[in-house]
Formats: structure tokens, C-alpha cells, sequence
């Protein structure tokens, strides 16, 4: 399972306005998601995996530094990402 780290004020900020926590994305990057390519920051490539978190289907952002997943945010998972997470692993 890769290394995963983030901003703690960002988690706790993520946290309040999506009731997700950073912590819990240990599941999605254990297990079998969909990785798709992100709107880009600056430089910095960015990625989404969609996958489960307990009961929810969530879309984490993230980039990847070295051998690190950088996380930037999580939220429930939009339908149209529900839609193809559907098509491919149901």
C-alpha cells in the first residue's frame, strides 16, 4: 500500500465541509479504484480515485510526490463518477 500524507489543516478543513476524513482514504488505495486524470494545478499533475470509504463511493484528489500519495481533498463521489465507477467494477 503506498504512503499516503496531507496537509492537516486541509484534512481538518475537509473534514468540517465534507465529513470525510484523510485518514480513511487507507481504503480506497488498498483496495481497487479508478484512477483518472484530474484538472491540473500550476505544474503539479493532479488525480482522482474513486472508490469506497465504508459505505460511501468518494473521489479523493490527490498528487504523487516520489513514493507519497499527496492528498487534497475528498467528497461523496458525483453521479457521473458513480456512473462510470458502476460500469466498470459492478
Amino acid at each position: 500500500m503506498p504512503y499516503l500524507e496531507w496537509d492537516d489543516r486541509k484534512r481538518l478543513s475537509n473534514l468540517e465541509k465534507h465529513r470525510l476524513d484523510f485518514e480513511d482514504a487507507y481504503q480506497i488505495f488498498g483496495a481497487e479504484f479508478l484512477k483518472l486524470p484530474a484538472r491540473p494545478s500550476g505544474d503539479e499533475l493532479r488525480f482522482r480515485a474513486i472508490g469506497h470509504v465504508r459505505e460511501n463511493l468518494v473521489t479523493v484528489i490527490y498528487t504523487e510526490r516520489g513514493d507519497a500519495i499527496r492528498i487534497i481533498s475528498m467528497r461523496k463521489a458525483r453521479t457521473d463518477e458513480r456512473r462510470l465507477h458502476q460500469a466498470l467494477f459492478d
